[in-house]
């Protein structure tokens, strides 16, 4: 099977079943790619819509009709929000391009009381949500906020939380099958773990402590499986 290939377009480009590329995207398709007229294209809006349509011009900006609109195209039954102590930057990059990949909805830096990292190239780290989401055919584009303390978070968020914890005894596997919500915030600490004093805020906000297991996971691997739990794993066979 050919490999496909998706392209950003805004919904201001779409207009009565027709689409027009921006600059960079033309670009893309007709001298990176070298698609031609006629040819099939996947276009992405970033809002849930993905589109098939088929390319007529090329210049001065490639533009063409839309054959096809679906909504809601790969993306998970459940809403996933994942909150995560701020990394070390190339961790932080891997945990942003992975979680895209794996239906995360929105991601929120923590600066947590043990980050050693405590501040976000926004314009990268959005860049990077952008082309893991493109390359993965997502037509939802995930969040990305800006970093904030854990109160603060807790204001907004608490509701549907859960704290991802090493060796607490409910499983999320199973916590995860006996609830099946239908959206969820994900907790996880930063390198050197939460302090005593967020998880006793943690516990004063009636957030669960679940475990993935015993063994010590990587913020950005422990992000990653329970991504996958949560959405592949949410029914009983």
């Amino acid at each position: 099977m050919a490999e496909e290939h998706f392209f950003y377009i805004s919904p201001d480009n779409i207009s009565q079943n027709s689409f027009l590329l921006d600059d960079a995207e033309s670009h893309h398709v007709s001298h990176v790619l070298r698609m031609n007229t006629g040819d099939t294209i996947w276009l992405l809006d970033g809002t849930g819509i993905a589109y098939t349509g088929k390319i007529e011009r090329k210049e001065p900006r490639v533009s063409g009709t839309i054959n096809e609109t679906i909504p809601n195209y790969a993306e998970p039954d459940v809403e996933m929000h994942l909150a995560v102590g701020l990394l070390k930057k190339d961790r932080f990059e891997l945990l942003l391009e992975k979680a895209v990949e794996c239906g995360v909805a929105s991601i929120t830096p923590l600066l947590l009381d043990r980050c050693v990292k405590k501040s976000l190239n926004m314009e990268r780290s959005g860049k990077i949500v952008t082309a893991a989401a493109k390359q993965c055919g997502r037509s939802l584009f995930p969040t990305l906020y800006e970093p904030m303390g854990l109160v603060d978070w807790l204001e907004i968020n608490r509701s549907n939380a859960i704290c991802l914890n090493i060796g607490d005894v409910e499983k999320l596997a199973d916590w995860n099958r006996a609830h099946a919500p239908n959206k969820i915030h994900i907790i996880i600490g930063p390198e050197g773990d939460f302090s005593d004093n967020e998880k006793r805020l943690m516990k004063e906000n009636k957030i669960p402590f679940l475990s993935m297991g015993l063994r010590r996971l990587r913020a950005e691997t422990a992000a990653i499986t329970a991504l996958n739990i949560i959405e592949h794993g949410r029914y009983h066979e």
